[in-house]
């Protein structure tokens, strides 16, 4: 079965050692900055792979972003601070290099003096994970019960976590990220609205196997529809040579729940005895198809970021085509021999709204408050030997050759690929995930 999500690569970063010289003068330091170092490691090796569990990832998530928020978080003295990012002298000490998922060719990469922007660039990493973990869930020849859920469940997460880093971190970052960057407002919509609506194609495809009635079916897709058109909207304004291709991805989306949308309407229409109705709302999916296949060409051949789908291929899709056809047939037939209405000229109003299956993003249940151990570590550094630290860093680079943390290079990630298989599902509808 063909791919069916679009998806960017993983941010890049640079080696990050933590290694504070002088400045962590105590043993329980400068074993919080090994702990961090090794951690992150860690983590950087599970994102590259999207079929470890979920409960890998999440654990070690957790157990990095609690450590280092003691760079972020005021030290116990100033506990009476009502900023939960309150000010700490140790979060400017560390370089943190992170690409953007979404960035022309040989961009250089965002370099901040700032352990929040660490902790806002490893949650996006980690909810593009999640949404990468979905596909490659879905990417099986059957798909459980239960790996359907999971997959809901991770495009929720994904939403979720951006939504987090968007309402919570940005705004306290040192410096307001740039148009385009990952951290910037119309990228983050683009993903938040993305992750929903993909999480609710799974809630459709269960609607349509339990075969609901049209109304609810027809709500639910012109729903998904909509949020795609949203995350489409968000990227409108950036480089076409950088997001061209994710934007058909959106725009392919939006028009092929439109379709769908519009081939349950008709039939909710029939369902009413409204076959005239039906004719005219079933020339919109028509319409609708049309457009879908023509964005679905056009992707193809855009310039841009990310592992491109092949949607117009997809088995879902295909009997789209099909059911435009089978209902198109059924209307006529219908009102030729019994109704005898008349086309009218104009569509009815699409009124239907979705009151079931409406996805809302939802954040990982993590306790990312700091790590007990800082209790201990806070008294074992020395702001004062900060500038002590720097001058022996260099130095050190210097005699050996070798780079700092903030000469670093930032390393490509080697992500394992997603394989999808050839099979279509042994199904009505075609959605895998049902």
């Amino acid at each position: 079965m063909s791919n069916w999500f679009h998806r960017n690569p993983l941010k890049a970063t640079s080696k990050i050692t933590f290694d504070l010289g002088v400045v962590a003068e105590s043993l329980h330091a400068r074993s919080i900055c090994h702990d961090l170092a090794s951690t992150r490691i860690n983590l950087l090796k599970l994102l590259v792979d999207p079929a470890v569990t979920t409960e890998s990832v999440l654990g070690l998530t957790q157990q990095y972003i609690s450590l280092l928020m003691g760079f972020i978080e005021a030290a116990p003295s100033n506990e009476e601070s009502e900023d939960p990012v309150a000010s700490n002298k140790l979060r400017n000490l560390v370089m943190f290099k992170w690409s953007n998922s979404a960035e022309p060719k040989n961009a250089s990469p965002i370099m901040e003096p700032d352990a929040l922007f660490e902790v806002c660039s490893m949650l996006y990493n980690v909810a593009l994970w999640l949404t990468k973990h979905a596909a490659k869930l879905s990417a099986k020849d059957e798909v459980s019960t239960d790996e359907a859920k999971e997959v809901h469940t991770s495009l929720r997460h994904a939403a979720g976590l951006i939504q987090l880093i968007r309402d919570k971190y940005v705004s306290k970052l040192n410096s307001s990220p740039k148009p385009g960057d990952d951290l910037s407002a119309d990228v983050m919509e683009a993903y938040i609205h993305q992750s929903v609506a993909e999480a609710q194609e799974v809630t459709l495809a269960r609607a349509i196997e339990l075969k609901h009635d049209p109304s609810l079916i027809a709500g639910l897709a012109k729903e998904t529809s909509n949020m795609y058109q949203k995350a489409a909207l968000s990227l409108k304004i950036l480089d076409a040579k950088v997001v061209g291709k994710w934007l058909k991805y959106l725009e392919f989306k939006k028009h092929c729940y439109e379709t769908c949308a519009y081939v349950y309407f008709a039939e909710q229409q029939l369902k009413m005895e409204k076959a005239g109705s039906g004719l005219a709302v079933i020339a919109e999916a028509e319409k609708a198809h049309k457009l879908a296949i023509e964005t679905a060409k056009v992707y193809g051949r855009t310039e841009g970021v990310g592992l491109s789908a092949k949607m117009a291929e997809h088995c879902f899709f295909r009997r789209l085509g099909v059911m435009i056809q089978n209902t198109r047939r059924k209307l006529e037939r219908e009102n030729s021999m019994i109704f005898h209405q008349r086309v009218p000229p104009s569509v009815p109003v699409f009124d239907l709204k979705a009151q079931f299956g409406v996805v809302e993003p939802q954040a990982p249940e993590m306790d990312l408050s700091v790590d007990q151990r800082w209790k201990e570590a806070y008294k074992g550094f020395n702001e004062k030997k900060v500038s002590e630290m720097i001058l022996q860093k260099e130095q050190r680079a210097k005699d050996h050759k070798t780079k700092s943390d903030r000469t670093a290079p930032v390393e490509p990630v080697h992500e394992k690929p997603i394989f999808n298989t050839d099979k279509d599902p042994k199904n009505e509808s075609g959605c895998v995930l049902s």
